[in-house]
């Protein structure tokens, strides 16, 4: 059953999720030119150009990148259906579900409502991944169109952010593992040239109150409890 810590943590991550996303959309104009202010123009410089380093060079396309991610999912996606028991198999359904209705609220419902213009489709000098080119810094006044697609929110972060903290918070061991990688996902989008920082806050706002929910719906699923119970009892019993 949920506990009512629980349910108190999930309405107050909602009402902070919703006030800071109804926040972010009244602080740029709609549109295609849709731009950013002063302070946020300043921290994607700083998060872009301003740590620009080698490591960070290498780590961050590889982590933006889910693509590349496609074996390991499969695998752990694979263990928690085969290995997880009800508890693992429940935790698999869960998280299709709820990675695919973040993919689709965010793509194709808010992204053409609000049209924000990429960082790097405005602002010159841009430190951008660019695929297969690599790194490049773009020009000081911007020719051309890097990406096709509309910048807010960062639908990287509103995918991540569910799926790390969903899955904290039913192996609460890992929890700030789990939520360390999707941290380092969200930055990743502003490192490589593609989100303003308002992008990314409302990805992982969204994500916030989709985590929790899904991890409420979850707890509320047919041998869910008794499972966690029984494995704890089993866990405990090896540790003597």
């Amino acid at each position: 059953m949920i506990t009512r810590r629980e349910k108190t943590v999930f309405m107050v991550t909602v009402a902070v999720a919703i006030a800071v996303i109804l926040s972010l959309c009244a602080s740029f104009g709609h549109g295609k030119n849709a731009g950013a202010a002063t302070l946020e123009i300043k921290t994607f410089r700083l998060l872009n150009s301003g740590i620009i380093n080698p490591a960070l060079d290498r780590i961050m396309p590889l982590v933006t990148d889910f693509r590349r991610w496609k074996f390991f999912v499969i695998f752990v996606w694979s263990a928690l259906v085969l290995f997880g028991g009800t508890r693992g198999r429940w935790v698999a359904l869960v998280l299709i579900v709820f990675i695919v209705s973040s993919d689709q609220l965010t793509s194709h419902l808010i992204k053409p409502l609000v049209s924000r213009t990429r960082p790097c489709d405005i602002l010159g000098r841009v430190h951008l991944w660019y695929g297969s080119e690599g790194w490049i810094t773009t020009p000081a006044h911007v020719t051309q169109s890097y990406k096709s697609s509309f910048s807010f929110p960062s639908g990287h972060s509103a995918n991540i952010t569910p799926s790390m903290l969903f899955l904290g918070l039913v192996y609460r061991r890992f929890l700030v593992a789990f939520l360390t990688l999707a941290a380092l996902v969200a930055l990743s989008r502003i490192y490589i040239g593609v989100h303003w920082p308002l992008d990314v806050a409302a990805g992982v706002s969204i994500g916030a109150v989709l985590g929790w929910l899904a991890y409420i719906i979850y707890r509320m699923l047919p041998g869910v409890n008794q499972a966690e119970t029984t494995e704890g009892i089993s866990t405990k019993e090896q540790s003597r």
